[in-house]
């Protein structure tokens, strides 16, 4: 019981502090200023050719807007712990009740609630575009919004891991940048060397495309960007099965990150 008063006071504490802050509606303004321009060049290409040619017209603004969300949240889950290390507000909370798990679980709840508050933004803006162009607002848009709640528990319970890892703000960025970077730059050469005929490629490049496919496989179940395009991929095929097979893999994600955090944070301690 003290676990989740504990657990409910940081949530408070950390909420409105973020809440309030501008860089959250910033990166939510951006991404809705990025879609916006997918959106326009969409209903252009619709006026030009006089067709439309998706069923689901908004699913692929609404993973970019995604994705500058998930950007923010896993920065800022990622320097979550670091920044309390740093400030030394860590070890003064470690003399209390406080615990390594409702330390990180406060953490996770407040990023997974802002992450859903803007989810609610997200729905507005996309429904007030859908009114505005006529564009529909289909059931499919419902599930991946549904869908994104549980793709948003990947990416935060990810950045704490990391944060969990790192002593100081400037490492804990570092380290995202240096493993979204390369979880990128693997998928970008692997989608490169698809583009090949195999007829085209020398025997090592194709040992190298084999090799990729092997890494870009295993990278897809430890980056948290791979389960939003599963996700929404769940979506477009409409198998529900499969649906609820990625919200299964998202929690389990979630919860093995989560597991992980808490144990390196009890065994690394509070100070930087």
């Amino acid at each position: 019981m003290r676990t989740f008063r504990v657990m409910k006071t940081l949530f408070r504490r950390d909420f409105l502090y973020s809440l309030y802050s501008l860089g959250y509606y910033v990166a939510i303004f951006v991404s809705f200023f990025v879609s916006s321009f997918i959106l326009k060049n969409f209903l252009d290409s619709i006026g030009e050719e006089d067709i439309l040619v998706s069923a689901y017209p908004l699913n692929y603004p609404l993973y970019i807007t995604l994705v500058i969300i998930s950007l923010y949240l896993v920065i800022l889950s990622g320097v979550s712990i670091s920044r309390e290390r740093e400030q030394g507000t860590l070890e003064v909370l470690f003399y209390g009740p406080v615990t390594p798990g409702s330390f990180l679980w406060g953490k996770y709840l407040k990023d997974l609630c802002l992450g859903m508050v803007a989810l609610g933004f997200t729905a507005l803006y996309f429904y007030l575009v859908s009114v505005l162009t006529n564009i529909g607002f289909t059931m499919g848009l419902v599930k991946a919004l549904i869908m994104s709640i549980f793709l948003i528990s990947c990416v935060v319970s990810f950045g704490l891991f990391v944060s969990s890892l790192t002593g100081r703000i400037r490492s804990s960025v570092l380290a995202l940048v240096a493993i979204l970077g390369a979880f990128l730059a693997i998928q970008f050469a692997y989608n490169a060397l698809l583009g090949f005929e195999k007829e085209s490629l020398s025997v090592p490049m194709l040992y190298v495309r084999q090799a990729m496919s092997y890494v870009f496989r295993g990278i897809s179940w430890i980056s948290p960007f791979a389960y939003l395009s599963r996700g929404l991929d769940s979506v477009v095929l409409e198998n529900p099965l499969l649906y609820l097979a990625n919200i299964g893999y998202a929690l389990l994600y979630s919860f093995i990150f989560m597991f992980l955090s808490v144990y390196v944070m009890s065994k690394k301690g509070v100070k930087a």
